[in-house]
């Protein structure tokens, strides 16, 4: 599933039709961060209002992101290539048919390319190829997964997403409870046990998931429910939580479910399910589950992170 980075501006009403290095002061590169790994990239700039200009009547452009760099204090800046206008298109159209107001942020391609084919837009073919070209991850470990497997990483339901989630844990050794869809009633998708510790878990089929208050309400109370019925039934006493996303947006309020449920949590994507299965894979009987727990972190687990951790 490709990724596009859309950029904001207000700044100038022809500032996305000129090759530049756009900085974006006051922000953190953290939520785009992993694709640096992924240039050159296709991307959408998008004209906005602020500070008594309105350039929302403007067409967003389409982009080539070169390079993206970021300074001591963690903010990004965008090496772009202008490819062309989007006519036909507003951005204040554009905005709206996306949903999404942030200064920068991904869509996916089945997000965007509905949008351009609702009002006739024809993507440049050079622009195109970038989202043909992009293979999620590299084909050196990926080669190792099932196709099934690697199907988290398309488009597909919330539903068959649990379901793959839940087969990745149980392939990686652990006992699978699935809940979410198979069960009514408020509960999480499933918790994986271990001998020793269990993990109560909840999918987020979507790119930059942003941890929301009614999403931390949800998450404190499935876990609070969810560790009484765990240390009743199976006398584990070690329980975490985490959320598996594709990736991530803000990932605050984290510390306030582990205050709220005196649980740890994990913050994993879809790709590290994917790596955490290919070292189950290479490593046979040397991956241990007890090797699991280090990887704890109310940060975005990454693949070094498993390397570090899953040595064999």
């Amino acid at each position: 599933m490709a990724e596009i980075l859309v950029l904001c501006t207000y700044w100038e009403a022809d500032y996305w039709e000129n090759d530049k290095e756009a900085p974006y002061p006051k922000t953190s590169i953290k939520p785009i961060r992993h694709l640096k790994n992924t240039l050159p990239l296709a991307g959408i700039g998008v004209y906005t209002k602020g500070k008594d200009r309105d350039f929302t009547a403007q067409p967003p452009c389409f982009l080539i992101i070169k390079n993206i760099t970021e300074n001591e204090k963690g903010e990004p800046q965008f090496d772009f290539h202008h490819v062309s206008k989007m006519q036909g298109i507003t951005s204040s159209m554009f905005l709206n048919e996306i949903g999404i107001r942030n200064l920068f942020f991904t869509v996916s391609e089945e997000k965007v390319l509905p949008v351009l084919e609702k009002f006739g837009i024809t993507p440049p073919p050079e622009w195109q190829k970038l989202l043909e070209a992009k293979t999620p991850l590299p084909s050196s470990w990926l080669d190792w997964i099932g196709k099934r497997f690697k199907g988290i990483l398309q488009t597909i339901s919330n539903n068959e997403y649990e379901d793959r989630i839940a087969e990745i844990f149980q392939a990686l050794g652990f006992e699978v409870e699935q809940q979410g869809h198979k069960q009514e009633g408020e509960y999480p998708d499933g918790i994986a046990y271990s001998k020793d510790f269990a993990i109560i878990y909840d999918c987020k089929n979507r790119n930059n998931y942003f941890l929301n208050a009614n999403d931390k309400r949800a998450i404190i109370k499935y876990v609070q429910r969810a560790k009484r019925r765990i240390e009743e039934r199976k006398k584990i006493e070690k329980i975490h939580f985490a959320l598996i996303a594709h990736s991530y947006d803000k990932i605050e309020n984290m510390s306030d479910i582990e205050k709220e449920t005196s649980s740890k949590g994990f913050l994993l994507t879809s790709e590290v399910m994917l790596y955490l299965l290919y070292k189950k894979l290479s490593l046979g009987p040397a991956f241990l589950l007890a090797d699991f727990e280090e990887l704890i972190s109310n940060q975005v687990i990454k693949i070094q992170d498993i390397k570090n951790v899953c040595r064999g």
